[in-house]
């Protein structure tokens, strides 16, 4: 009997993966636990997992950031495994959301989320101030204080993760257009996914910044950088470029020079996300009579002790470089549990021959 589960699990073709999976769970929490103890860290990162960080919360935290990776490969899957991915679009969005706010509960603190997105204001504003008429406001009413502040937790999540996802998952869809690509798709689906994905972008946007109910993250985005664009565009551009570097690891093949010319491009990536990055954040933060730029408050120890920009870059090459290593090993999980898992329902779908 046991040797039969054994088989089975062979044929699924997802042991490999699995223990890929373990080892990376357990490779990230034994960084973390070791960053955590470097003199100088951030505060906001030393003050973010739950019970003090232990094992559990930091493993949840682990698989929260491969899920990145792995989410986002399942939406490039699934839009590529469709004639309809346009209508499929919003759907995984919103599934592989919300797999990530339930693991990264898990490992942060509630504390540390409501800085991010702030706290549940929709209730109040509808019910007591009627921002969206009185049909909204009855509603509101039947549903409760608790209902709508369950649903707006998840929507606020949805919307910041998104931003992130969005891009990842787009650049991914080629590589899982030659693997799991279907047939018969033309360009006018995907000129209309392309349009769904803008909507939900340029309203996940709105929902983090526009209509954000903390400060805590808008205040730390220049609210016009170079050129006179709004910093949030540049910071979408770190997205994009992370996005990038990560399916171009996706896509490097076993030869040593693609391999060299790669890591020669993501230094590149790491040097413009930089660029980006300081052009998008507020240069000068003014907070409980504290001044730091945007940058300082990400990276630096605390809000009085700055560091020196060559140290400020250094450990934004380690949070990139972790970023781009960890969602790449995570889009690969991702790749792979979902090949062992399709070819394993493709042949119990098949009568073996007696």
């Amino acid at each position: 009997m046991s040797g039969d589960v054994v088989s089975a699990f062979r044929r699924t073709n997802t042991a490999l993966p699995l223990a890929v999976l373990a080892l990376a769970v357990v490779a990230i929490v034994g960084t973390i636990e070791l960053a955590l103890r470097v003199p100088g860290i951030p505060y906001n990162v030393a003050e973010l997992f739950l019970n003090n960080g232990n094992v559990m919360a930091l493993g949840f935290f682990a698989m929260g950031l491969l899920w990145i990776g792995a989410g986002a490969m399942i939406v490039a899957i699934a839009l590529t495994s469709t004639r309809r991915p346009y209508a499929i679009l919003p759907i995984a969005l919103a599934a592989v959301s919300l797999v990530s706010k339930m693991l990264i509960s898990r490992g942060v603190t509630y504390e540390s989320l409501d800085d991010i997105l702030g706290t549940n204001n929709i209730f109040d504003l509808v019910t007591r101030h009627g921002i969206w008429g009185h049909w909204w406001r009855t509603e509101f009413l039947k549903l409760g204080a608790d209902g709508i502040d369950f649903i707006e937790r998840r929507v606020r999540y949805c919307a910041l993760y998104s931003m992130l996802l969005v891009p990842i998952a787009t650049g991914l869809v080629p590589r899982a257009t030659r693997k799991f690509a279907r047939k018969g798709v033309g360009s006018a689906a995907w000129t209309l996914t392309a349009l769904a994905a803008f909507a939900w972008v340029s309203v996940s946007g709105a929902i983090v910044l526009a209509w954000a109910a903390t400060d805590n993250l808008t205040e730390l985005i220049a609210v016009s950088g170079p050129l006179r664009m709004p910093g949030w565009l540049f910071l979408f551009g770190v997205f994009m470029i992370i996005a990038a570097n990560v399916a171009m690891l996706r896509s490097v093949e076993r030869s040593l020079s693609r391999w060299m010319s790669a890591l020669a491009i993501s230094a590149v990536c790491l040097v413009a996300s930089w660029l980006l990055l300081n052009a998008g954040l507020e240069p000068h933060v003014q907070k409980y009579s504290a001044t730091f730029s945007g940058v300082q408050f990400l990276l630096g120890p605390d809000r009085q002790h700055g560091l020196a920009t060559a140290t400020l870059f250094l450990r934004w090459a380690v949070v990139y470089a972790g970023s781009v290593v960890v969602i790449a090993v995570g889009a690969w999980l991702g790749e792979e549990l979902t090949s062992g898992v399709r070819a394993s329902w493709r042949r119990s779908a098949v009568p073996e021959a007696s």
